[in-house]
């Protein structure tokens, strides 16, 4: 409970403890950034996003990628007089040469990126990641993935909610009956908060965390696994997105499968992407069977896109000799299986195989070589 405050009134911001660091003159010269709503993604001044790598975690002040890694993925390199400001430092390579670092992951761009914006590489081989600065936090709440993008979470991962009932600057609406499904995420008694974080009072005096003048709460009746959003569009709830889902084609379904939600075309097949940016950078070594050339062997058949279709976002277009075009994810050729017959099935890569292949979650992460449920 907050004290001196009517149990009637909602709270109103107070001291400023959670806050963003502006980047102002602590950012090096030949890096920026781009707003997006979970942050401010890092990229060069022009506009290809950088990156960095999970293993680096385990070399710390040093890059494991080195030799053939740093040909798909160079690094960010930094004057041999760089110091460094703010959250940005420098780590030595192999050859003696610099290169930039966030909070103390090395910087990467990647070869694939096709345009300024891209970022293919998001995801690839399951350990690299947008280089980004999220949005500041209390340390109650966390950035989540969902289906529907980036969204807020508790300290457990699991989905935050908004009331469309609620109204800013007034005590929450969700009393009584509407608690047997919604339980308000609670606020520590000192809490206080800045910008878009605020701790409202409940009529009985609690603490509650508001997101922009809207009160959060969870939904413990059907949120059980990181990721799920059971109570989006019920009573009025709608979970907080920061950034929407890339945009999907419209050929594209989503299957449940045991392994999780997949893309998959209108039929309700799995798209399976191939190319380097598999795990190991190990290409294929079978046979070419196929009349045209355009499929791995007889068990891969390109995902061939119908006439007049347009790229959207990840999701383009490869001319192929004859004419004909093949839907591409992140610039890797799409392909279908002949062995899944129904939807939610993957048995092109259920019992793992070449990992030069890939099934694409919804969540855009690369599903590779992987036996569930077998």
């Amino acid at each position: 409970m907050i004290a001196g405050r009517s149990s009637a009134r909602a709270a109103t911001i107070a001291i400023a403890i959670y806050s963003a660091v502006t980047f102002g003159a602590d950012w090096p010269a030949g890096l920026a950034s781009r707003a997006r709503g979970d942050g401010a993604v890092l990229t060069d001044t022009r506009g290809m996003t950088l990156y960095t790598f999970d293993k680096d975690e385990g070399a710390p002040g040093r890059s494991a990628c080195e030799g053939p890694c740093a040909q798909n993925w160079p690094a960010v390199v930094a004057p041999v007089d760089a110091q460094a400001r703010g959250e940005f430092s420098t780590v030595t390579r192999q050859d003696g040469s610099r290169q930039w670092a966030f909070r103390g992951k090395p910087l990467y761009r990647y070869a694939n990126d096709a345009f300024p914006g891209a970022a293919f590489g998001d995801g690839a081989d399951t350990v690299w990641r947008i280089a980004l600065r999220p949005i500041a936090t209390p340390p109650e709440i966390k950035i989540g993935r969902s289906t529907l993008g980036q969204i807020l979470v508790d300290a457990r991962g699991l989905t935050l909610y908004r009331s469309k009932s609620d109204v800013v600057g007034r005590a929450p609406k969700c009393v009584g009956r509407c608690l047997d499904q919604w339980m308000p995420l609670a606020a520590p008694w000192a809490a206080r908060g800045t910008g878009d974080w605020s701790v409202v009072t409940r009529a009985d005096g609690a603490a509650q965390w508001a997101f922009r003048g809207k009160p959060l709460y969870r939904h413990p009746q059907g949120d059980v696994v990181v990721g799920e959003v059971t109570g989006h569009g019920v009573d009025d709830f709608e979970a907080v997105v920061l950034e929407p889902a890339p945009t999907l084609p419209p050929w594209a379904t989503i299957q449940a499968s045991d392994a999780g939600e997949l893309i998959a075309d209108q039929r309700g097949l799995t798209v399976y992407a191939h190319g380097v940016n598999a795990r190991g950078q190990r290409a294929y070594r079978g046979p070419v069977t196929c009349p045209d050339g355009t499929c791995v062997d007889p068990q891969w058949q390109p995902f061939i896109a119908a006439s007049g279709s347009q790229a959207v976002g990840s999701w383009g277009l490869a001319k192929l000799a004859d004419g004909r075009q093949q839907w591409t994810y992140k610039g890797q050729k799409l392909f279908t299986n002949t062995l899944d017959r129904k939807p939610g099935e993957f048995k092109g890569i259920r019992f793992g195989g070449d990992r030069t292949w890939s099934a694409i979650m919804r969540s855009g992460e690369p599903m590779q070589g992987v036996s569930v449920g077998g």
